[in-house]
């Protein structure tokens, strides 16, 4: 097929927008590359790259630097004020969601760090699970989290079980009662080894939370520090009035 209509950029860039929008292709997937989209239509690459900027500003592209172009995954808002699985999440939104784990071992609370060992209300004898994980969208990396686990309060925990959603393992393995989480949620600057795992460049926006969760009352149960690729999430909480009768915490496990 080939354009003749002026101007070239804006026909193409209706027809990419079409394609896009089809059911050719769903949230995540690889777009074709300038080069193929040059040779199907027979039109310049400088006429590819005008469309492709379109689309990217459009919101329908993003650009993923050594990768290509995707189509863009759709923001995934997250209820500050729920306990919510990013499994269900991701099920929700018609989306696959996976788990890598990167590291997984036992360690004693005198290897952690002094803020750390404080908020699990441990002693340096004391045992934890230590876990890396990169949490994935549509096999794109969305999260990237690092968590220390009370081992008291699950024995025996093995890397199998935090191969997927955390939550639904310490209700269903421990029969634990989750009572929330004390959390702060920071913009920060991407290093390059998180930068590297979650496909972004160095030095680009996430979004840091770092929380305490607790199990059966006030018994902290895990700390957590977890990046969230600033693209892909939309944090949603509701603001109090001066003169509501009680102040809300918010309570957000939103990558387990």
């Amino acid at each position: 097929m080939k354009i003749v209509k002026e101007p070239m950029y804006q026909q193409l860039t209706g027809i990419l927008r079409e394609m896009i929008q089809s059911d050719q292709y769903k949230s995540g997937d690889k777009f074709l590359t300038e080069g193929e989209i040059s040779s199907r239509y027979e039109v310049s690459r400088n006429t590819v790259n005008k469309a492709m900027t379109a689309l990217i500003s459009e919101g329908l592209l993003e650009f993923r630097k050594g990768l290509g172009s995707f189509i863009k995954t759709k923001h995934s808002q997250y209820d500050l004020h729920s306990l919510i699985s990013f499994t269900k999440m991701a099920e929700a939104m018609g989306a696959k969601a996976q788990t890598k784990v990167l590291q997984f071992r036992k360690v004693k609370g005198r290897d952690l760090d002094d803020t750390v060992l404080a908020a699990l209300g441990g002693e340096p004898k004391s045992d934890f699970y230590f876990m890396q994980r990169l949490r994935l969208l549509n096999e794109r990396p969305s999260i990237l989290e690092e968590r220390y686990v009370s081992a008291k309060l699950c024995p025996g925990l093995k890397k199998s079980d935090v191969s997927g959603s955390i939550i639904s393992m310490w209700i269903d393995k421990y029969n634990l009662t989750l009572a929330g989480a004390d959390q702060t949620l920071s913009a920060v600057l991407a290093g390059n080894e998180e930068a590297a795992l979650l496909q972004m460049n160095e030095g680009e926006a996430v979004m840091l939370r770092e929380s305490t969760g607790f199990a059966d009352g006030n018994t902290p149960l895990w700390y957590e520090r977890t990046l969230f690729n600033g693209g892909d999430y939309v944090f949603r909480f509701r603001v109090e009035s001066m003169n509501a009768a009680h102040t809300a915490k918010s309570v957000f496990v939103g990558d387990n």
